[in-house]
């Protein structure tokens, strides 16, 4: 396949992958902890470069995907380490999980379908 075609189709050096990134929220936290969460959260993730697509419903499971910002690009490990670590370092958090699996995020579907 014709190198324009793999950029076009997002394929081989193009693809772009990101991983998954579940959480739960301490029993305590209120909307406003929530709020403040995600703020600190979100601003983490963009320093880095990242980006985060996701949601949830308040104290219950939370989940997502954490993708590199850029087109053509792919999170790597030490990006994996940055998001367990803030992970860890939160006390609102009480249990997260950081999937190791990279998932493709052009044709990658779990939809019903």
């Amino acid at each position: 396949m014709k190198k324009r075609l793999r950029k076009k189709l997002n394929l081989g050096e193009f693809k772009e992958t990101g991983f998954n990134v579940t959480w739960k929220f301490d029993a305590a936290i209120d909307e406003a902890g929530i709020n403040h969460f995600f703020d600190d959260f979100i601003a983490a993730v963009e320093e880095k470069g990242l980006a985060f697509g996701g949601g949830g419903s308040g104290d219950e499971s939370w989940e997502g995907i954490v993708a590199k910002d850029r087109r053509y690009t792919c999170p790597d490990a030490s990006d994996r380490t940055f998001i367990t670590e803030w992970f860890k370092s939160r006390t609102d958090v009480r249990e997260f999980s950081v999937d190791d699996e990279d998932i493709d995020l052009w044709y990658s579907c779990e939809c019903c379908c």
